[in-house]
Order: C-alpha cells, then structure tokens, then sequence
C-alpha cells in the first residue's frame, strides 16, 4: 500500500483504535504515543502529523469510548422499542457491564474531563445530543409518562436512576460488591426494584 495513501487514509482512525486498545490494556500510566505508533506498524514520527501530542490523541480516544457507550445503550433500546421499562432496566444492565468488562473505559470516561456533562437548569437537564444519557433520559420519559408520574418528578427520578446505575458499575468495577453468581442478574433485581 502506497504510504502517502495510507498516512492520509485511515492511519488517523487506526491509531485512535489501536490506542484505545493500549489505554484499556495498560492505562494512562502505561500509554504512548511511540507505543501506539510501533502497534500500527509505523514511524513513532507518523502519529505528530495527525494529533500535536499524546493527550490531544487520548481526547480523541475519550471521545471514541463515549461514541461507543451511547451506540450501546442505543441498541439495547432497539431490542425493546415498546417497552421504555425493560429498555431502562436492560440499559442499566449495558451500563454496568460496559464499565465492568473495560475498566480502562471508564478512568477514560469519568475520571478526565468530562466531555459529556450533565447540566441542569431551572429543572431541565442540558446536555449534548450524542450523548448517552439523552438515550436513557428518553427510555424513562417515556417510561414516566407510562406510569402517569408528575412532570415535576422527571429530572430527579431519572438522574436519581441514572446515579443508582453509575453508583452500581463503580462498586461491582472496584469490586466493593462482590456478588456470587451472574453480577448482571444483581443488577438487573437492583435497578426492578428501584423504578
């Protein structure tokens, strides 16, 4: 392959996933860029000409891991178009085993800066339109309309659901839980018994 072709085509998206291949494999501590180069089979010069450094790379990486996380709890939703109960339940469920299965993904994602902050003003949440939490914030509205809950109740209800199953992936991830049997049958009960 003509290297011109290769460096201009798709060297840039291929050490974005051979890098996050090596942040979840090594973490942060163990990433650079001479390393994501020598996984690409290129010059440790090659990543400059497509990112200024090391963490102008990493953002991209972060950016990708999030892309990831929304598409999987997109496709949980898919599975269960009309019923916004068991696409809750089965999104919390993807959410805790996308943190637990790639614990890389989720220094990544919450403990750098978030890219995909969740404001709330006068009540109503702001947040980016890719992001995960728009996906699970729709799956309960549709949800809490089923259930006749007072508007009122949306923003806490959801961001109280949305912590439960934050709160859960961090304490199964650090394995502060440590659950005898399928962690996802847990949680499943969990988030049942909390909507």
């Amino acid at each position: 392959m003509d290297k011109k072709t290769y460096h201009h085509g798709d060297l840039k998206q291929k050490l974005i996933n051979r890098g996050l291949l090596l942040l979840n494999e090594k973490g942060i501590e163990g990433f650079s860029l001479r390393k994501v180069a020598s996984m690409c089979g290129v010059s440790h010069n090659a990543p400059y000409k497509h990112f200024k450094d090391k963490d102008e790379l990493i953002n991209k990486i972060i950016r990708e891991v999030w892309k990831k996380f929304n598409i999987a709890l997109l496709e949980v939703t898919k599975l269960y178009p009309n019923d916004p109960k068991l696409q809750i339940v089965e999104m919390g469920k993807m959410y805790v085993k996308f943190m637990v299965e790639n614990p890389e993904y989720f220094k990544l994602m919450f403990l750098s800066n978030d890219v995909y902050t969740i404001r709330i003003k006068d009540d109503k949440f702001i947040y980016s339109e890719d992001s995960a939490f728009r996906v699970f914030k729709e799956s309960s509205q549709k949800y809490f309309q089923k259930i006749n809950l007072s508007k009122k109740l949306y923003m806490q209800k959801t961001l109280t659901m949305w912590s439960m199953i934050h709160g859960i992936a961090i304490l199964i991830l650090k394995k502060s839980i440590e659950y005898e049997g399928d962690y996802l049958v847990l949680v499943e009960k969990l988030i049942k018994t909390s909507i």
